[in-house]
């Protein structure tokens, strides 16, 4: 469901605060102006207060997910896989890739090779399987044994997505809930989420979380045509994947500084001025595992 109104309620403590520091903000410009405070220490001031200050007012996208149906309410829309409102978690969705099929005998002279091959491998294998699938040339096969092939069951996605098309100021600062569990499966796990640009969602911020790897997480920004940049990763360890809940904060300020933090712990702190006009929305992608958001907020500015 989603959640209209101001991102603070009038009164509210994080109003008042806000008020307190822009009332500070007024007397420091007067001193300066007026010339009667130290400029050194004038700037030691204002550094303070902008810990204080949150510049993001204004609400854009807030929801708790708790539709009554099993897809998610508008402005979200499903663009691949399953993503569906589960009463117990909230907005959820469970990806899980099949187990790849045991790789051929190598010869003995390759033993040794293949002992310090790694799990990039079966994923190789998996990736060459699909490539070799879709060059197969339809001439191979006449049309009598393709008519009496039976179809095909069709193939699990991939992975899942979901998009809400609002326009997101190029400044913003979005705060999540979520929840992640283990799954037996082989195959990576991944999930990711940001702003994007275009309505192909294709170019845009991307905050990605890469549960027993490493890097743990990865800010990354992506191109029109696809391409993705690592911005700042963060190496330490993040078990997320625990099935308790946890919350992640992002912001972006006008000045393209952006922090992330996990549990109220900074992991994340970088400047990046790769895109300086709106988003248009906001995309969650599940590369595989099984995720569940609780609640999403988005605040932008003026």
């Amino acid at each position: 469901m989603l959640l209209p109104g101001p991102a603070r309620a009038a009164g509210s403590d994080g109003e008042r605060l806000q008020a307190l520091i822009q009332d500070i903000k007024s007397q420091l410009d007067r001193a300066e102006r007026d010339r009667l405070i130290d400029p050194w220490f004038l700037r030691d001031l204002r550094q303070t207060l902008s810990a204080y200050e949150w510049p993001w007012r204004t609400r854009l996208l807030s929801d708790d997910f708790s539709s009554r149906g099993p897809q998610p309410d508008p402005p979200w829309r499903v663009t691949a896989g399953e993503v569906m409102i589960d009463w117990r978690f909230g907005l959820r969705s469970v990806v899980e890739h099949p187990a790849p099929a045991p790789a051929p005998a190598q010869p003995a002279a390759n033993e040794g090779s293949a002992k310090k091959s790694t799990g990039g491998r079966a994923a190789s294998q998996i990736f060459g399987r699909i490539l070799q699938q879709a060059l197969q040339e339809p001439e191979r096969q006449s049309e009598p044994q393709a008519a009496a092939r039976p179809p095909a069951a069709p193939a699990k996605p991939a992975f899942a997505a979901a998009m809400a098309p609002v326009v997101i100021s190029n400044a913003f600062a979005v705060r999540l809930e979520m929840t992640a569990r283990p799954l037996a499966g082989p195959g990576p796990r991944r999930f990711e989420f940001g702003p994007y640009q275009g309505a192909d969602g294709k170019a845009g911020y991307r905050l990605a979380y890469n549960p027993g790897a490493t890097p743990t997480l990865e800010l990354l920004a992506l191109s029109a045509r696809g391409a993705s940049a690592l911005i700042e990763a963060f190496d330490g360890p993040l078990a997320l994947d625990d099935g308790a809940p946890h919350v992640i904060q992002w912001t972006r300020d006008r000045a393209g500084r952006m922090e992330v933090s996990v549990d109220e712990t900074r992991v994340i702190s970088v400047a990046d001025q790769r895109f300086r006009d709106p988003f248009a929305g906001f995309a969650l992608i599940n590369g595989g595992g099984d995720y569940a958001l609780r609640s999403l907020t988005i605040d932008g500015v003026e």
